[in-house]
């Protein structure tokens, strides 16, 4: 099984604060936020513009040592789209973007967790590769499917 190796018990809330990228009056703000429109956290902040995509990002790369990927850019087969239910990919934010032999290779935006890497691995026998990537740019992948169907 794949494993974020880096993986800390501190949110993300936490982890922007000890940066020094936000308040913890504005990650209070966030979550109400993210409670009241059921939306990731990271949607919150981007959304009431206390955080780019590109700042989160670079955050989570720092954090996780995962590197970036733009899976706007790799020709996804409806097929590898279809692995996944649909509804967990936007509730998660992930979209699979390419097999090789064994191996399922991810983009992510929302939350990495152990949890959620092992019951993608169950779900699917596949060793998980995971990528970040921005919460734009898996909507956009998601709603070229969509259109597709």
């Amino acid at each position: 099984m794949a494993s974020l190796n880096r993986l800390t018990k501190k949110r993300l809330g936490e982890i922007l604060v000890d940066k020094g990228v936000i308040t913890e009056e504005q990650v209070n703000d966030a979550l109400r936020q993210q409670h009241q429109q059921g939306i990731l956290f990271g949607e919150a902040l981007v959304e009431q513009g206390l955080l780019t995509e590109e700042k989160m990002v670079s955050v989570l790369i720092e954090q996780f040592g995962i590197p970036y990927v733009d899976p706007r850019k790799y020709q996804i087969s409806d097929d590898l789209l279809e692995i996944f239910d649909p509804a967990m990919m936007r509730r998660f934010q992930y979209v699979p973007i390419d097999m090789i032999g064994s191996v399922l290779v991810v983009a992510i935006a929302g939350l990495l967790s152990e949890e959620l890497l092992s019951n993608m691995e169950d779900e699917t026998g596949c060793t998980i590769e995971l990528y970040i990537t921005k919460m734009s740019a898996i909507k956009e992948v998601l709603n070229r499917f969509d259109d597709d169907e």
